[in-house]
């Protein structure tokens, strides 16, 4: 896969020129940790091997030009609700449903839209139950606050989930998760957390939201 290095691509005819049969699977908001084996797009700049500098609400990628998979690992939280939000936030971030349409948009018949974002009500029963501290709670509610874009504008729930994607045209939906076993964990080489929690996925990986859904 061509890796853009030197150009930051921001055009329709850039993106065709450097990818002319096509995009196999793309990542969007890839962020400062892209995952390998992907295009990766995202709306700020100097990022590491960034390859599309865009708006994920207006991708300057063709119809119908994704044949694998979309991925949005931890980036749907940060989009407005299209009813609750207000019109100021909407106009300058974006809603929801603005992205799941956007991706179908780019996605070819048969392509897949996956995403993880954190739960709401697994979230907010953990931290009924007193079984996750504060510093987790709050950063999965609000955000990391690094940036104006590292704010959590939404936390979803699997109804959300159902509906945003059949509106958006989406079928065979589905909620998964990668991991079944200690080998799967191992796999992803995701050994500790930030703050070197061997254990970190106890408290995290079971809080999250995994969806898919196909065009």
């Amino acid at each position: 896969m061509r890796k853009t290095k030197t150009k930051i691509l921001s055009k329709r005819s850039e993106v065709r020129k450097a990818f002319p049969k096509g995009i196999e699977n793309l990542e969007i908001g890839s962020g400062s940790n892209p995952e390998p084996g992907y295009v990766h797009l995202d709306i700020q700049a100097n990022l590491p091997d960034l390859d599309i500098l865009s708006d994920v609400r207006k991708m300057p990628i063709p119809d119908n030009y994704v044949s694998g998979h979309v991925r949005a690992v931890h980036i749907m939280e940060h989009f407005c609700h299209p009813e609750y939000a207000g019109k100021d936030l909407i106009k300058r971030y974006g809603t929801t449903t603005e992205v799941l349409k956007e991706v179908y948009r780019v996605l070819k018949p048969g392509g897949k839209f996956l995403i993880v974002t954190p739960d709401l009500r697994k979230i907010a029963k953990s931290t009924a139950d007193r079984k996750i501290d504060d510093y987790w709670t709050q950063r999965w509610f609000v955000g990391g606050h690094n940036d104006e874009y590292d704010v959590h504008h939404w936390l979803w729930t699997k109804e959300d989930a159902y509906r945003w994607f059949a509106e958006a045209g989406f079928k065979d939906l589905r909620e998964w998760n990668p991991i079944t076993t200690k080998m799967d964990l191992w796999k992803m080489k995701w050994s500790k957390d930030s703050k070197g929690n061997k254990d970190w996925h106890k408290v995290e990986w079971y809080h999250w939201l995994f969806f898919e859904g196909t065009k």
